[in-house]
C-alpha cells in the first residue's frame, strides 16, 4: 500500500515494521555466499558485506500531515523529571513559553508570535482550554503520562478539529498496553527552592473480557514548591536604578496532584479506549515583581474523560472510523480577600463544565494515492461564578454550543514524491448569557448572546525533488472565537461587549527539510528551515474605560513575518546535537496611530537555544544554552525585558539488570545565576539545582508500542 493510504497505516502502526530477526540473520550469512561442496572454485563469487539498516522511524504526526511544520517532543523527560509541559517545549523552533515565575506557576505557550488564546492545546485530541479565558496553563496540564507532544506550527490538521490562529499543542498519553506482564515505575525528584516531585505509576494486562485482553495503566504523582528565590526589584521605578533592591519572592508556592487511569480492549475489528484523570492545584499569587501580594490565593480541581472506539481497517482496508466523547467538570476558588491584585476584596468561585461527541473518518478510495478526511464534533460547555465578597452572590451562567464539521482531501503524486492537500473546516457556535441581575446597571448586565459561522480553509504542498530533501509549503485562514470574559465580562475589572467579532488571521509558511545518515560512520544529519508570515486582523483588545475598567475591542491588527531553523545531529549513540534558532518581526498595523508600527509586546525578535549530548557507558552529559533577546513589555515600545543568556547542564547514568532498571540524574538550571524576567516583568528563578531517581520493574512497559 503506498501514498497516503501507506503512510496513514504507517502512522497507525507507529512506523512499518523492522524485520530484525530476518535483518540479522542476513547479516550473519555476510560476507559471502555459502556453495555446494562440488562446486568448481572458479565458480565462487565473493560478495561484499550487506550492511541492513532500519530506515527512520516517521512520527505520526508527521505522517498524517506531510506538508505541515510539525515537531514531534520524547516526553520521557517531562514524565521522570519535573511533570512540567512548559519545560517540555519551551526550547523548540517557534516556540515562546511565558513564564508567570518557577516552577507550578501560570506559564503559557506563543507559536510564531500567536497570542497564547490563539494557540489550541489538546490532550489526546480532545481540547482543553474552557471558553471563559481560551488559555491554559502549561504546567497545570498532567505531564506525568505523557508519551510525545506534537507541536503544530501554524497549522492544526483538521483530525484536531478547532482551527488556530498560531498552530496547535497537542498532548498525547501513553496507551494502555494490551499485552505483556506487570511493569512497575517510580521516582522521586528533589531540588531547589524546597522542590520535589513523587510520581508511581502501574501497568499491564488486566484480565479478559471473553477472548479480548484488557490493558490498564494507573498513574498518580504530587509535585510541591516553595517558589521562594531571590530575584532584583525595581520597584516599579525602571529609570531610577538607586532604589533597586535584592528581595526573595514571597506567597509564590505552588502544588500539584495528578491521578489517572486508562483501560483499552482490543475486539476483532475494533479497540475501545477510556482515559479518567483529574488535577488539583494550588497556589500562591505573588502579584508582581514591585508589590508581592501576601494573601491572594488560586485553587482549583479538573476532572476529565475520554472514551474512544476506533476501528482502523473497515471494509478490506478502505476506511478508518473513529467515535468518541469527552468531558470535563473544573471547579476553581480564587481568594483576594486584601484586594492586593485585584480591584477591591474578592473571592470568587467558578464552576464550569462540558462534554461533546465527535466522529472520524478516512476513506482511501482508489489505488491507495488518495486520502480523505471527514471529522464533525458537537460540544456544549457552562461557567458559571459565585462569591463571598465583597458581597455573597451567585453570578450569571454563561454558555456556549458548538457544531463542528471538517474535511480534508490529500493526493499522492509521482510515486508518492508530490502531495497535495486541503482542509476546510465550518464553525458554527452559539453563545448565551442569562444577564446579571446583582449589578443591573452595568453595561453588559442585559441578557442576551452572540453566534457565528466561521468558514477557515487551508491547503498544502509537499515535493520531494532529491530522496534527501523536502521542500513543504501552507497557507490558510483561521479564527478564534471571542471567549466569555470578552462577551459579557467578568464582574471585576472586565466589562462584557457581545458585539465582538472573531480575530482572524491569514497564515503562510514555506521551507526545505534535508536530512543524510551514514551507515559506516553512524554519523546523522537534519536540517530544517520555514519562513512563516500572518496576518491578523479583528484582534481583541482590553481597551480602558476608566482607571480600573476595561472593555474588549475590535481595534487591532498585526503583521509577523518570521523564519525558524532547526539542526539535529549525531555520532551513533555517542554524540548528539540540538539546535533551534527563531527570527520574528510582530508589528502592529492596527489604525490607532500611537501603537501602529510598533512590536508586539511579549515577541521576541530572536530566539536560539541548542543542546550538546555525550553518551556512554550507560552515562550521559548534556549541555544547553538559551539567548533571548530583548522584548517589549507594552504596546507602546516604551519598557522592554531585558535579553537573557541561559546556561544548564546535567548528567544522568541508567543501570540495567534483567528487568529491572535505575536511572539518576543531577542537573542545574540558570549556572551563572542571572537576574530574569518574563511575562509582564515577572521575575524567575535564579541558579538552581534537582536530583531525581527513577525504578522500573517487571515486564517492558509495551504501552508506547500500541498506538
Amino acid at each position: 500500500m503506498g501514498g497516503a493510504a501507506g503512510r496513514f497505516a504507517s502512522a497507525s502502526a507507529r512506523g512499518a515494521l523492522v524485520l530484525l530477526a530476518t535483518a540479522a540473520s542476513v547479516s550473519s550469512l555476510a560476507p559471502a555466499v555459502a556453495q555446494p561442496a562440488a562446486a568448481d572454485p572458479e565458480d565462487v563469487v565473493e560478495l561484499p558485506p550487506i550492511e541492513v539498516s532500519a530506515a527512520a522511524e516517521t512520527p505520526p504526526a508527521t505522517a498524517e500531515n506531510p506538508s505541515r511544520f510539525v515537531e514531534v517532543i520524547d516526553a520521557a523527560a517531562a514524565r521522570e523529571g519535573t511533570g512540567s509541559v512548559a519545560d517540555a517545549v519551551e526550547d523548540a523552533a517557534g516556540v515562546r513559553v511565558r513564564r508567570y515565575g518557577g516552577l507550578g506557576s501560570f506559564a503559557t505557550i506563543s507559536i510564531r508570535g500567536a497570542a497564547p488564546s490563539q494557540v489550541p492545546v489538546f490532550l489526546d485530541g480532545v481540547p482543553v482550554a474552557d471558553a471563559r479565558s481560551g488559555v491554559v496553563s502549561l504546567d497545570d496540564l498532567p505531564a506525568g503520562e505523557l508519551e510525545r507532544i506534537e507541536i503544530y506550527r501554524g497549522f492544526a490538521p483538521a483530525a484536531l478539529g478547532e482551527a488556530g490562529i498560531g498552530g496547535a499543542l497537542q498532548l498525547v498519553t501513553r496507551a494502555a498496553p494490551e499485552h505483556g506482564g506487570l511493569h512497575l515505575a517510580t521516582g522521586l525528584l528533589s531540588g531547589s527552592f524546597d522542590t520535589w516531585r513523587a510520581w508511581a505509576a502501574v501497568s499491564g494486562a488486566a484480565g479478559t473480557v471473553g477472548d479480548a485482553p484488557v490493558g490498564l495503566r494507573l498513574h498518580v504523582a504530587h509535585r510541591r514548591s516553595a517558589g521562594d528565590y531571590r530575584f532584583l526589584s525595581d520597584h516599579g521605578t525602571p529609570l531610577e536604578p538607586a532604589d533597586d533592591e535584592v528581595l526573595r519572592r514571597r506567597n509564590n508556592d505552588a502544588a500539584q496532584t495528578v491521578a489517572s487511569a486508562r483501560l483499552a480492549v482490543p475486539l476483532d475489528a475494533w479497540r475501545l479506549d477510556a482515559a479518567l484523570s483529574f488535577v488539583v492545584v494550588d497556589q500562591g499569587l505573588p502579584g508582581l515583581d514591585y508589590d508581592q501580594a501576601e494573601a491572594a490565593r488560586l485553587s482549583g480541581t479538573d476532572g476529565r474523560f475520554r472514551f474512544a472506539a476506533a476501528a482502523p481497517a473497515l471494509a478490506d482496508g478502505l476506511l478508518a472510523l473513529e467515535l468518541g466523547a469527552f468531558g470535563a467538570v473544573r471547579r476553581d476558588r480564587f481568594a483576594d480577600p486584601l484586594g492586593e491584585i485585584g480591584v477591591g476584596r474578592q473571592v470568587e468561585n467558578d464552576l464550569g463544565g462540558g462534554g461533546g461527541f465527535w466522529a472520524m473518518l478516512r476513506l482511501f478510495p482508489g489505488d491507495g494515492s488518495h486520502l480523505v478526511r471527514l471529522r464533525v464534533e458537537t460540544s456544549y460547555e457552562t461557567f458559571r461564578a459565585s462569591y463571598e465578597l465583597p458581597a455573597a452572590a451567585d453570578g450569571p451562567r454563561q454558555g456556549r454550543f458548538v457544531a463542528r464539521a471538517a474535511g480534508g482531501y490529500e493526493v499522492s503524486l509521482l510515486d508518492d514524491e508530490l502531495v497535495l492537500l486541503a482542509d476546510l473546516r465550518a464553525d458554527a457556535r452559539i453563545d448565551d448569557f442569562s444577564g446579571d441581575a446583582y449589578f443591573p446597571e452595568r453595561p453588559d448586565a442585559a441578557a442576551g448572546g452572540a453566534r457565528d459561522v466561521l468558514f477557515s480553509p487551508s491547503a498544502g504542498v509537499r515535493w520531494v525533488p532529491l530522496p534527501d530533501l523536502e521542500l513543504r509549503g501552507n497557507v490558510g485562514w483561521f479564527h478564534r472565537a471571542p471567549t466569555f470574559a470578552e462577551l459579557f465580562g467578568d464582574r471585576g475589572t472586565v466589562v462584557g461587549n457581545a458585539g465582538l467579532r472573531p480575530e482572524s488571521a491569514v497564515d503562510l509558511d514555506l521551507g526545505p527539510s534535508w536530512s543524510a545518515r551514514d551507515a559506516g560512520t553512524g554519523l546523522r544529519v537534519a536540517l530544517s528551515a520555514a519562513f512563516f508570515a500572518s496576518f491578523a486582523d479583528d484582534l481583541i483588545v482590553f481597551v480602558p474605560q476608566s482607571q480600573s475598567v476595561f472593555r474588549a475591542e475590535n481595534i487591532g491588527a498585526s503583521r509577523t513575518l518570521g523564519l525558524e531553523t532547526s539542526l539535529r545531529a549525531g555520532w551513533d549513540q555517542t554524540v548528539g546535537l540540538e539546535a533551534a534558532y527563531t527570527f520574528q518581526d510582530a508589528r502592529d498595523t492596527g489604525d490607532a496611530p500611537y501603537w501602529s508600527g510598533l512590536r508586539l509586546p511579549g515577541r521576541a525578535p530572536h530566539d536560539l537555544s541548542a543542546r550538546l549530548a555525550l553518551r556512554r557507558w550507560g552515562f550521559e552529559l548534556w549541555y544547553e544554552v538559551d539567548w533571548l533577546a530583548e522584548t517589549p513589555l507594552d504596546r507602546a515600545n516604551l519598557r522592554a525585558v531585558p535579553g537573557r543568556v541561559l546556561h544548564a547542564a546535567g548528567l544522568g547514568y541508567r543501570l540495567r539488570a534483567g528487568d529491572r532498571s535505575l536511572a539518576v540524574t543531577v542537573e542545574g538550571r540558570n549556572l551563572s545565576d542571572e537576574w530574569v524576567y518574563d511575562a509582564f516583568r515577572y521575575p524567575l528563578p535564579g541558579r538552581s539545582v534537582f536530583a531525581s531517581f527513577v525504578i522500573e520493574m517487571g515486564a517492558p512497559d509495551a504501552g508506547d508500542d500500541e498506538r
